[in-house]
């Protein structure tokens, strides 16, 4: 398991020392372990002040893309976890240049309240990184890593030994069967994954949503229903539902 120390090496990576200054921040938000685990280190660091969350929605489904969770569940999220959720509206099928002027709208709304730092939760993919740093200085804002190369498999352990609790909500079904869409993403779950896909689903083999752990204030009601795919059946989701358990 990987240590705090080892969280601020990473998060000072970007050349300037951010633990030796408080910086406002928003966390950007997938709903999924990997944000919630650097939303939940950021809050365990005392040169950090988390502001808010941000996600990007479609504006047509009302969901976040991909990850096809509805945005009525990432707004239950946010008040759970007691944060300002940003919402960042975008086209269907937005194209980087739509995607940069919706952010670029919303970075000065940000700025305006004295945040210029956004924290990201990609773990190794170096072109992603590259491309959030470049946007981040196009718009006038930073970026932070603070999960930025920690080996993955420690880092899904760490999630789950924490105490968080997720649905697995999407899979590509090109690596994963479909049935893996609706599991809990536990240990079982990692002992189940195929050889060659990521533990932390860093390659988009799967993506989940975080419904209780030691952010929030309260375990939301939530639980596994019905599949649908999208993209002409690559992607396999599942509907998040109420629980009345």
């Amino acid at each position: 398991m990987y240590t705090w120390k080892m969280v601020l090496i990473g998060m000072e990576e970007n050349g300037d020392r951010r633990s030796m200054m408080t910086e406002r921040v928003v966390v950007s938000w997938s709903g999924g372990k990997d944000s919630a685990l650097a939303l939940y280190q950021m809050l365990h660091n005392p040169d950090v002040s988390v502001k808010g969350l941000l996600s990007t929605v479609s504006a047509a489904s009302r969901r976040l893309p991909v990850h096809e969770v509805r945005t009525e569940w990432m707004r239950r999220q946010a008040q759970a976890l007691r944060m300002h959720l940003y919402e960042v509206d975008l086209p269907d099928q937005a194209s980087n240049m739509q995607y940069e002027q919706v952010l670029r709208k919303q970075a000065e709304k940000l700025r305006d309240a004295d945040i210029s730092v956004m924290v990201y939760a990609d773990l190794f993919l170096q072109d992603i990184k590259d491309y959030r740093l470049q946007l981040m200085d196009r718009i006038g804002m930073k970026g932070l890593f603070p999960l930025w190369n920690q080996p993955t498999q420690e880092t899904a352990e760490t999630f789950i030994q924490l105490g968080f609790k997720s649905i697995v909500t999407t899979v590509d079904t090109g690596v994963l069967p479909e049935e893996y869409a609706g599991r809990a993403f536990n240990m079982d779950f990692l002992k189940d994954l195929p050889q060659g896909v990521d533990a932390c689903g860093e390659n988009g083999e799967f993506h989940t949503f975080v419904y209780d752990g030691p952010c929030f204030i309260h375990a939301l009601p939530v639980k596994a229903g019905s599949r649908f795919t999208s993209f002409d059946g690559r992607f396999a989701h599942v509907e998040l539902e109420e629980s009345h358990e």
